[in-house]
């Protein structure tokens, strides 16, 4: 987030969202393709929904950013300049958060810009600018106000799209950065609030499925789209945005071009993989990662490139978000054990003197590990190899074991 980056694997159009499920496998069944005229959403001034704020603030953050709208880091100057150019976009946006929101999710077709991403985007960092400011001046009151509202922000835009949801659980992840490492100097009373906003915020949280499921209308979208391109026989585009690693499949479709059976077998077997491979991340979104079928599927080697390219997104993102999720929890949780220490209290025995849901690590299913003496507490996720590593992590503690991004207690 701070550097503008989305997660890695979900960068670029959201064709590379994959082409999966809910294909159908003739040409003649391309009305089944979702619409071919998308109706864009109009916000609304004066909603109750939450997400027209969003959207009208989006619109204008993108306005006052200026010449930086397309810039991915900044300097210090450069960002009080639009601390200070976006301050009432970051006001309308939190007002916004105290009401439900309902996400209007539109699909769009591939390789086309997404509204309202570049605003939030901004929006996203002035949170993360502002709490990452208080927290080096000791203003930790004010550093924990942006943290809570930003990370509700957040977690509201993991309701749309996959792009969508990367960049809300990016924002999330950053403004955790910017916090977790002066947890330590926070009083009681600051803790307290902290954990209070943070929980009110994973309450709220929407299931990543709502976004894999969303995503499903733009996978219709990009199968229309390459369905087209085989009628038309001309794939520039694919080409252009893709690049060389597709020119193996590309040739391949040019050489099928024209004879409607062998394009109509491409189809039924790209869609058909595509179903069950949609079916079963479906599936996978609503349990932890450890019981998550180990599944691999093959393609004809002469266009197996392009679906590998355009079927790199949904898993990355799932796993994206068992990390936001544990982590934010890891958080949470921190705030509550520190207090307790702050209280000249022991720390607690184990966690079940927390609520059951908030200490499940998303990977296994079962409580986070947590070891405490008189002294001090570890606390970790077994992180993506779902195995205790005794709490060893790396210098970004996220594996082997993942942890809170902050020094022990």
């Amino acid at each position: 987030m701070a550097d503008g980056r989305v997660h890695p694997y979900l960068c670029g159009s959201i064709v590379a969202v994959c082409l999966l499920g809910g294909c159908h496998s003739n040409l003649e069944l391309m009305d089944s393709f979702g619409p071919r005229e998308i109706i864009p959403y109009t916000p609304r001034a004066n909603s109750q929904n939450a997400f027209d704020a969003y959207a009208l603030a989006a619109l204008d953050a993108e306005k006052l950013a200026g010449p930086y709208v397309s810039r991915v880091s900044f300097f210090p100057d450069q960002k009080t300049e639009i601390i200070k150019a976006l301050r009432p976009c970051v006001r309308q946006v939190s007002e916004a958060t105290r009401l439900d929101c309902e996400f209007r999710f539109v699909p769009h077709r591939p390789f086309t810009q997404i509204p309202y991403q570049n605003g939030w985007r901004f929006i996203g960092r002035v949170y993360e600018w502002n709490a990452d400011r208080a927290c080096t001046t000791g203003d930790y009151d004010t550093a924990i106000a942006n943290v809570t509202v930003g990370t509700k922000f957040g977690f509201d835009l993991t309701a749309g799209g996959a792009t969508d949801a990367s960049l809300g659980l990016s924002i999330v992840d950053e403004l955790r950065r910017s916090i977790a490492p002066y947890l330590a100097k926070m009083s009681p009373s600051q803790l307290d609030r902290l954990a209070r906003g943070i929980k009110d915020d994973v309450q709220r949280e929407p299931s990543i499925a709502t976004a894999i499921k969303n995503e499903h209308e733009n996978i219709l979208q990009s199968l229309r789209f390459v369905e087209e391109c085989m009628t038309k026989n001309n794939y520039d585009a694919l080409l252009d945005n893709m690049g060389p690693d597709v020119n193996e499949a590309i040739r391949f479709l040019s050489e099928i071009g024209g004879n409607e059976r062998k394009q109509q077998t491409f189809l039924t077997e790209l869609t058909q993989a595509c179903e069950s491979e949609y079916a079963t991340v479906q599936q996978d979104a609503n349990v932890p990662t450890i019981k998550r079928p180990q599944t691999k599927i093959e393609f004809k080697k002469q266009w197996r490139k392009l679906p590998k390219y355009l079927l790199g997104s949904l898993r990355p993102l799932l796993s994206m978000s068992d990390a936001t999720c544990a982590r934010t929890r890891l958080l949470l949780l921190y705030a509550e054990i520190l207090k307790f220490g702050k209280e000249q209290k022991p720390f607690p025995s184990g966690l079940s003197v927390f609520s059951n849901d908030l200490t499940i690590d998303p990977f296994t299913g079962k409580p986070f590990l947590y070891h405490a003496d008189q002294a001090e507490f570890t606390l970790y996720s077994v992180g993506a190899n779902c195995r205790d590593d005794g709490g060893d992590t790396d210098e970004t503690y996220s594996t082997p074991d993942l942890k809170l991004e902050c020094p022990g207690p």
